[in-house]
Order: structure tokens, then C-alpha cells, then sequence
């Protein structure tokens, strides 16, 4: 279900956020508040008797949708509730005719759910793509980070992608 005020749901979505990101992929309360009441930014949710279980942030861009959160709570992980959300805002963006990206993680041997993530994103027909990107820091004092962009439907080059990102630095990150 899309929330058409997400704000007012505000705290139980920025609970699930918290306990799902580390803290470099996290924004402070009051940063992540300016972006949930963004007018581009929407919020997706899969709930049951009124508590939200998982939700997917998404932004609605003038040239493509990105999908910047995507998490369910602990207890309700496994369940198709992220893959039901990634679906609906696929099918929205499809409706306007918009590329898709979002970040994920490089894939680590260390690391096994950074694999199990691209996994995920490319049964639902993402592409990982091999260019170097940084995730631009999401409050003061953090550092960029280093991440992947993976494209609904198609492998994207750097050139590309460039103009997609210079919007998603622009209004997501805000430089």
C-alpha cells in the first residue's frame, strides 16, 4: 500500500530503518524526516492489524525512480513482503516509461548477505552494474561510501548513467 503521508507514519517506518542500516547508510531522525516529507519521495508499505511490517523509500525523480530503502522487520524477514514492495514501485515506474536504480553494497566473500542481496535484486531483473559510485555522506562527519548502482531491465555504463546521477546527488543527497 502507498502512504500518501508517510510522515504520519513516521516512527514506526524510521524504527524498521534504524535496526536495518548500518549506521553510514543512515540519516540523523531530523534528516530522514526532510526527506520523508520531500514532495519526491514516497513510501511503500506491506502491514498487518495497522503495524507496518516492511516498507520500500523510494524517490519518484523527474528522469527515473530510486529506490533508496527497502527493509522489513526482524521477525518478518523471508516472507515476500520486500519483494511484493520492489514489484508495485516497478510497476509504477514502468507506468511512466522511468528507469530504476537503486545501491547495494559490493559483494563481499566476507560477507554473505551482501550476495544474498544481489541475489534478490536480480531475481526481481536488476542488473548489477561495473563502475565505481559513492554514496554521498548522509549526515555530517560520515565519509562517502563506497556501493554498487544496480538498473531495472539493463546494464547501464558509467556514461550512462551519469545524468541519473548527477539528479540523485542533486535531490536525494542534496549537493
Amino acid at each position: 500500500m502507498k502512504l500518501e503521508r508517510p510522515i504520519e507514519r513516521f516512527d514506526e517506518i524510521y524504527q524498521i530503518y534504524k535496526e536495518s542500516f548500518p549506521d553510514i547508510e543512515q540519516r540523523t531522525t531530523e534528516g530522514q524526516k526532510k526527506v520523508v516529507e520531500n514532495p519526491m519521495y514516497r513510501v511503500r508499505v506491506e502491514e498487518e492489524d495497522g503495524r507496518i511490517l516492511a516498507f520500500v523509500g523510494y524517490w519518484e525523480l523527474n528522469n527515473s525512480f530510486f529506490i533508496e530503502h527497502l527493509a522489513t522487520t526482524g521477525k518478518c524477514r523471508n516472507k515476500g513482503y520486500g519483494k511484493k514492495l520492489v514489484k508495485e514501485c516497478l510497476e509504477e515506474a514502468q507506468s511512466m516509461g522511468k528507469p530504476v536504480f537503486l545501491e547495494i553494497e559490493p559483494i563481499a566473500d566476507n560477507d554473505s548477505m551482501t550476495g544474498r542481496r544481489a541475489r534478490f535484486y536480480r531475481r526481481l531483473g536488476f542488473c548489477l552494474n561495473d563502475f565505481p559510485y559513492e554514496q554521498l555522506p548522509l549526515k555530517e562527519g560520515d565519509k562517502p561510501c563506497r556501493l554498487c548502482i544496480m538498473s531495472y531491465g539493463l546494464q547501464v555504463s558509467a556514461q550512462e548513467f551519469e545524468p541519473y546521477k548527477e539528479e540523485i546527488y542533486h535531490i536525494v543527497y542534496g549537493k
